[in-house]
């Protein structure tokens, strides 16, 4: 997955019918508003699974680890808009984007949003596309404005749904404490000792709720918060060690392979934008 800042904001329009072998485990420094047609497809977000309904809205805030899989083979359609709080006016910026944010732990999910014409919206961002480069950026916030105001109108008529699962507590629990204290040095050990298992059936119980081991589920948020923090106008040594990295060239290395670019591309981008 490209996780470089988008262009102030990237709406795709997606029909497939790959069928990869498992979750596609990623995160992001950026916003996402994922709007779903039809296919047969599982979604796992922070350790609770979706299984999207036709014109379903997930709704994900910067720094969420989340995946898709394919329960079969065939048509995989849905919209997909990634974007910036930067693209949004300052002042209008916590009311658009409010929705986005957990509500009571688990992420925004809305079914039976047919009747908010989210299609038409999305068509109507992509078609920004094909204007003039004096009027393009303009007309493409106003648009993911307008957009953003139909989740928030949503989101004051219907309460999300929920993903039909529950976590195991102890999981619960853990994904808590990480993100509490993602900068903090963080061992196996210490979180069998805190939450009184061991270490082999932790890291099993919480593989099997969020696709990925829990040191890969930290060093991801790490780097996530660290490229969020970058974009944000923190220097790269900075970003690493606000975020737990005690070894730069650890971090650095972990950047590249996790996001497929260096610190500097992203700072680059931030001094850009």
């Amino acid at each position: 997955m490209d996780t470089s800042l988008p262009e102030i904001l990237l709406p795709t329009h997606t029909i497939d019918q790959y069928q990869p072998p498992g979750y596609d485990i990623h995160c992001h420094s950026f916003y996402e508003l994922y709007f779903f047609i039809s296919g047969n497809v599982s979604y796992r977000l922070e350790g609770r699974q979706y299984t999207p309904e036709p014109q379903s809205i997930l709704l994900m805030a910067p720094n969420v680890l989340h995946g898709m899989k394919y329960l079969e083979a065939g048509t995989y359609e849905r919209y997909v808009l990634h974007f910036t709080a930067q693209a949004l006016p300052p002042e209008t910026r916590s009311f658009l984007l409010a929705p986005f944010h957990r509500r009571n732990g688990c992420e925004p999910y809305y079914t039976n949003a047919a009747e908010f014409s989210f299609q038409e919206q999305f068509e109507g961002l992509l078609a920004c596309a094909k204007l003039p480069a004096e009027i393009r950026r303009s007309a493409e916030r106003i648009a993911l404005q307008n957009l953003l105001l139909l989740v928030v109108r949503m989101s004051l008529q219907r309460q999300p749904a929920s993903s039909g699962e529950n976590l195991p507590p102890v999981i619960s629990e853990v994904l808590a404490y990480l993100n509490e204290n993602l900068a903090e040095d963080i061992t196996l050990d210490d979180l069998a000792a805190r939450f009184y298992i061991s270490k082999d059936h932790l890291n099993r119980l919480f593989r099997l709720s969020t696709g990925t081991t829990i040191l890969q589920y930290v060093l991801y948020k790490r780097i996530s918060a660290a490229q969020q923090r970058i974009l944000a106008g923190d220097s790269a040594a900075v970003a690493a060690a606000a975020c737990g990295f005690r070894d730069y060239s650890v971090f650095f290395r972990a950047y590249r392979k996790i996001l497929g670019h260096s610190p500097s591309s992203d700072k680059a981008e931030a001094v850009a934008h």
